[in-house]
């Protein structure tokens, strides 16, 4: 259906006759390596976010800490606001 170039058919672009990018000065290997390393810190930073919204579910002072105080409403808030004031 699609006209693929003749490097595909390996089924690893990488792997192919025609270099992937030509220009490319640093192995492949510190490329996967850096690849892995941010995968690595996504994962460590999505499992630290799952552990803290499980710590605020379930231990209820906690909870009740952001619910019941203003001091807790507004550090709530701040922790919202808080992702978008670090993407400048």
């Amino acid at each position: 259906m699609w006209n693929h170039p003749p490097y595909w058919k390996d089924g690893d672009v990488e792997s192919g006759p025609q270099a992937l990018y030509p220009t490319m000065l640093e192995s492949p290997e510190l490329r996967w390596a850096f690849i892995r390393k941010i995968y690595a810190i996504l994962t460590f930073q999505m499992l630290l976010t799952v552990a803290v919204a499980a710590a605020v579910v379930s231990v209820r002072p906690i909870s009740h800490f952001f619910v019941s105080s203003g001091t807790g409403l507004g550090f709530y808030i701040f922790l919202i606001i808080l992702p978008f004031i670090g993407q400048v």
